[in-house]
């Protein structure tokens, strides 16, 4: 009797893990929709964008400003160009570079992969790896309505990213990370539209608690679209 109780009871818990594996893939599915399609994401072409980073330290005054450009001439491949002009081409995992480096190259594979995970939401979302748990309708700090909200993982990653949408639009409307106890949740205050995908605009990044309460703003970033020469 004992073992048959067990059994329904390990049942259960299986069923609502998978149910919440499935509600936020749905949820994914819709924003991505919202967001323009997967299908405009994947053939991509000719899109290009400036993006302005802005840096402020803990009296949230302004201590540094980063200007790069992102250029996606086909889906797949991703050209960073920074300020001093050197041109960084990131394809199926391979680094080239307009002028020898100093520094390791590795790292602006980095910066490049990071940049599309950033922003390409939700659309990065079917990555391979993601693994989506769908924790429902709550209410938030940062918000004065309730927000659905998911929670993200990746094997070989300690980092816990959790996705925010508008319950009727299924825009997201925020992300946080949380990297080793220390929680960064960045708002998208606009978007726009652009080569029939909805993209960021406007963005803060936040210190943030557990309970996604706003501490100090520690990040700010401006979008701008660019047409490709």
């Amino acid at each position: 009797m004992i073992y048959r109780f067990l059994l329904i009871v390990l049942l259960a818990s299986l069923g609502g893990c998978s149910t919440q594996k499935s509600q936020g893939e749905s949820l994914v599915q819709e924003s991505i929709l919202a967001h323009g399609g997967l299908n405009n994401y994947t053939n991509l072409r000719d899109f290009r964008y400036e993006k302005t980073s802005y840096t402020l330290d803990a009296q949230e005054i302004i201590n540094d400003t980063l200007v790069q450009q992102f250029e996606i001439p086909r889906f797949g491949k991703t050209i960073l160009i920074t300020e001093d002009s050197l041109r960084i081409t990131l394809e199926k995992e391979n680094i080239q570079t307009s002028k020898q480096l100093d520094s390791n190259q590795q790292n602006y594979k980095s910066i490049i992969e990071g940049a599309n995970f950033v922003f390409f939401q939700p659309f990065k979302l079917k990555d391979k790896g993601a693994q989506i748990e769908y924790l429902g309708l709550r209410s938030s700090g940062f918000s004065k309505k309730p927000l659905e909200q998911i929670r993200v993982t990746y094997p070989n990653s300690n980092d816990i990213w959790y996705f925010f949408f508008d319950q009727e639009t299924k825009y997201v409307l925020a992300n946080a990370v949380d990297h080793n106890g220390k929680i960064s949740l960045i708002l998208n205050d606009s978007l726009q539209w652009h080569k029939n995908l909805f993209v960021h605009s406007r963005r803060r990044s936040f210190l943030s608690n557990s309970n996604f309460e706003l501490i100090r703003l520690q990040a700010s970033y401006k979008y701008k679209m660019l047409s490709v020469e």
